[in-house]
């Protein structure tokens, strides 16, 4: 019951979210650009830094929810018998694909089915409800550039509409705004406030699960296991964390963090990999 309400309430999250995105663009093009005495060209200049978050924030969304996250293959049961020859050590056999006894596909590592979607989701980090899809290997860096942007858009509207708002609050007789441009700017300011103040709680968790190369549900399963080594007198270790630079990779593509090219997803190349198996830490230690 619990999961057909979260699926009903997908669409509504996301007209919610284009409502709010419209309604801070109409209040800045209609209320606040036009009353602003800065000159024309530094104007120019921060509303072509306005549009240019506001298009990359809308991409960012769009890609995040109609990007699959991730479909396992069918379950092949001849072909994973032979992969799971003889020789295998223990964490190699704990990491060989199983088969989800609901929707009977493969089920290989990182991957969990979605009681939402009715379905496997690779390297699956959650469902959100804001973009009415799960969250997983090939929409997790739209996610997460969909937060950074949108967090930049806040802070665009908390600078740019400060003015305004600071009038309206100390002296809202003396300005020049009509009531309903003062009403409209104060929302839009105290909305994009209170987003911000969110997003740096739920984005700091996900930058630490980027450069930690973790999920949201691996996150909490692995404080449990943490806990089971640490009592045992052993040391725990997420076996996928790389290191920082590698683990941004995972998620962002190849782009180096310094080059930038990563925050810009229809330019930047995806990550490399298939969603079914993944890199260990062993293994570049090997090599």
């Amino acid at each position: 019951m619990v999961d057909l309400f979260v699926k009903l309430l997908g669409p509504l999250f996301m007209l919610l979210a284009f409502s709010l995105f419209s309604f801070e663009t109409y209040t800045y093009f209609v209320h606040v650009l036009p009353n602003d005495d800065l000159p024309l060209p530094f104007q120019a200049f921060v509303t072509c830094v306005g549009v240019f978050l506001l298009c990359n924030l809308v991409y960012n969304y769009f890609k995040a929810i109609f990007t699959d996250p991730g479909l396992p293959p069918e379950w092949v049961s001849e072909q994973v018998m032979e992969d799971g020859a003889e020789g295998l050590t223990q964490a190699e056999t704990d990491r060989k694909p199983k088969r989800c006894p609901k929707c009977l596909r493969q089920k290989p590592v990182r991957t969990h089915h979605c009681s939402v979607c009715k379905r496997c989701v690779m390297k699956m980090d959650h469902h959100c409800p804001w973009i009415n899809n799960c969250v997983g290997f090939h929409n997790y860096r739209y996610f997460c550039l969909f937060l950074l942007y949108l967090a930049l858009c806040c802070f665009f509207v908390m600078i740019t509409f400060f003015g305004p708002f600071l009038d309206t609050m100390i002296a809202p007789r003396r300005s020049r705004l009509s009531f309903g441009a003062r009403q409209c700017i104060s929302l839009c300011w105290i909305i994009a406030t209170c987003i911000l103040f969110a997003l740096m709680l739920l984005g700091g968790f996900h930058v630490y699960l980027v450069l930690t190369n973790q999920t949201t549900i691996e996150f909490h399963s692995n404080l449990s296991r943490r806990d089971q080594t640490r009592r045992r007198g052993e040391y725990f270790r997420n076996p996928f964390d790389l290191g920082r630079a590698r683990n941004f990779k995972q998620v962002f593509g190849p782009s180096d963090f310094c080059s930038f090219l990563w925050a810009f997803s229809f330019l930047a190349q995806p990550p490399v990999g298939d969603g079914i198996s993944y890199p260990s830490l062993t293994e570049f230690t090997k090599a």
